[in-house]
């Protein structure tokens, strides 16, 4: 994703002074924003409890809790619990993923192994981390005062470095896509089938980072995000609509044709890759980096149209 610019710009359809006005709602409701302590207690009574079953039961040399959970005015119901890991070898790493799979029904756990990930999301890794030494014992007094009160400008800068970081990783899925398109020139027939589903899963891979980046903002922004067996298309749908607190994320065109990348995603999530048409993967593996680049170009408008300008202050 391209560097984002503090140029002043306006949102296509929206006034500088609506623009004002978006920014003023958002910080009224950051502002506001309670930190929910009874989830946060359940929340890290859970992180402490998996930190024993890992040092105990798998040897691990060190574990750390990094993402939302420790900025608890980001942390809420629709949160993830993310927890990093040294040390573990690579069945034992599978053994603890097995482990944590519902550890506990209110929190969906992400147990990553610290030596697996690339260098862009270590660095993430370390910025975020709260090391949870061996034998610590829980306190959430001491929790609690990590992060209170966080000004406006905390609240933006934080909300467009995730998104960022969502779309390098994006970014480097579609350059995967490119070369999968030329290795399927050049592959002979018994190995077309695998890189044609290589190339979809890459797709999905895709649609699933935008996804999550719209997810951020509904949950973080609108306070609101879809439910029920329509959500996927309900957000985009939300995406596109002007709220009191902000402009429209991404434009009706645009969601129009992420909804054609939805149809598929589906298809994906469902079927077995057997039965995957590669006629129509291969359509989408080559318009998707224009999409990206159109996703990418609305988001960085979004982002900047959050920033405060002097006249707003």
């Amino acid at each position: 994703m391209q560097q984002i610019t503090n140029t002043q710009r306006t949102t296509k359809g929206m006034s500088s002074e609506e623009l004002a006005s978006c920014r003023k709602q958002l910080e009224r409701r950051w502002k506001s924003r309670k930190v929910d302590e009874a989830l946060l207690e359940q929340a890290w009574q859970v992180v402490y409890e998996i930190a024993t079953l890992l040092y105990g039961e798998f040897g691990a040399t060190q574990v750390a809790v990094f993402g939302s959970l420790t900025e608890p005015m980001w942390f809420s119901k629709w949160s993830d619990i993310d927890i990093a890991v040294w040390g573990l070898s690579e069945n034992a790493y599978l053994d603890a993923i097995g482990k944590t799979l519902g550890f506990d029904s209110k929190f969906k756990i992400d147990l990553i192994k610290f030596e697996n990930t690339d260098m862009l999301f270590r660095e993430r890794i370390l910025q975020q981390a709260c090391f949870i030494k061996k034998g610590e014992t829980f306190d959430i007094g001491t929790i609690l005062l990590i992060e209170t009160g966080m000004s406006y400008e905390m609240n933006r800068k934080k909300l467009a470095q995730r998104i960022i970081d969502e779309c390098v990783k994006i970014e480097r899925t579609v350059g995967h896509i490119k070369v999968a398109l030329q290795d399927i020139e050049d592959a002979p027939v018994r190995y077309r089938r695998s890189v044609e589903i290589e190339i979809a899963k890459y797709l999905y891979d895709v649609y699933m980072g935008m996804e999550t980046i719209f997810r951020q903002i509904a949950r973080e922004v609108d306070e609101h995000i879809p439910q029920g067996e329509t959500w996927h298309k309900d957000l985009l749908t939300q995406m596109t609509a002007p709220r009191a607190e902000r402009p429209p994320v991404i434009s009706q065109k645009t969601a129009q044709r992420l909804e054609q990348f939805l149809g598929f995603r589906h298809v994906f999530a469902h079927l077995y890759s057997i039965q995957l048409d590669y006629e129509q993967t291969e359509k989408n593996a080559k318009s998707i980096e224009k999409l990206f680049q159109d996703v990418s170009k609305e988001l960085e408008t979004f982002i900047d149209s959050l920033a405060q300008y002097e006249e707003d202050v």
